[in-house]
């Protein structure tokens, strides 16, 4: 398979992705890389993974309802969410912010490796101790932002869909995405 068709970068139309978001989706897990369960538009970067071992984190139990309420990320119950390409694959759950945006944050098997070649304008950024990019996979479609933190076995995926409103003109959809990522990644375990 060709380098470039596995890795996902989400295209977000504000009306219909947040309607959906917000009203919450369902629990299906879509394998067609060009929908996803929230309607928005995703293509994942593709190379080989190095591993097919998924990390041993479990974004779903590891932000504990009392992290997503101190973090007002608690609008919504987390909805798991699974998704697999090329031998690539994701699995975390999606969130829902009191403030009206929705992110995931999902383990998978791609690393930022692959990630830099598939965006070369992605920017190196910390989270933790822990090397990260961050990119926007859509630019022209604004309100998406993304980052991969590295893992051992791959990488923290954390991707936010900020919905291009008047009541959200005020939020950054990459500054959302580092503060969540600065958050969450001192919770992986040490080694992974």
């Amino acid at each position: 398979m060709k380098a470039g068709t596995a890795f996902r970068a989400i295209g977000f139309v504000a009306g219909a992705a947040s309607s959906v978001l917000l009203s919450g989706c369902g629990g299906t897990t879509s394998n067609d890389p060009a929908t996803s369960a929230t309607g928005a538009t995703e293509s994942r970067s593709s190379a080989s993974p190095q591993t097919n071992a998924q990390p041993a984190f479990d974004p779903c139990t590891a932000l504990t309802p009392h992290l997503l309420a101190e973090r007002q990320w608690d609008s919504r119950p987390p909805e798991p969410k699974q998704d697999s390409q090329g031998g690539v694959t994701w699995r975390g759950c999606r969130y829902v912010a009191r403030a009206g945006y929705g992110f995931v944050v999902e383990t998978t098997n791609g690393t930022i490796e692959q990630v830099r070649s598939k965006y070369p304008a992605a920017v190196d950024i910390s989270a933790g101790n822990r090397k990260a990019v961050r990119y926007e996979a859509r630019p022209d479609v604004p309100g998406g932002c993304t980052i991969n933190v590295e893992m051992r076995s791959g990488s923290l995926y954390i991707l936010t869909n900020v919905p291009q409103t008047s009541a959200n003109k005020h939020l950054v959809a990459c500054d959302i995405a580092t503060d969540i990522a600065r958050a969450v990644a001192p919770l992986l375990p040490a080694g992974s």
